[in-house]
């Protein structure tokens, strides 16, 4: 049985920082960003050229692995940006 592929949207900076595609937060003055898009909180990451969204257990991964993220204050950036979006974490 095949698994079912998850898709994941790429956004030009442009669009990405366009406030009818959706809020958006930077993390902690990282390359990772929360955006609402299509009712749903995705993690994406600044590519320079285009801001890829990234499965959540990338992030976590990422976030856990990095000893240069403030973690804690990126946790606190994240339940907020999920309770001003109305979003369960």
């Amino acid at each position: 049985m095949r698994k079912d592929r998850e898709s994941y949207c790429s956004l030009q900076p442009q669009k990405f920082f366009d406030p009818t595609t959706g809020l958006y937060q930077r993390l902690d003055n990282t390359a990772w960003y929360l955006k609402k898009r299509n009712g749903k909180v995705g993690y994406f990451l600044n590519m320079h050229t285009k801001f890829q969204q990234m499965p959540d257990a990338c992030f976590k991964a990422t976030a856990e692995r990095t000893a240069e993220l403030n973690v804690p204050a990126i946790r606190s950036q994240i339940k907020e940006f999920m309770e001003v979006t109305n979003e369960s974490n």
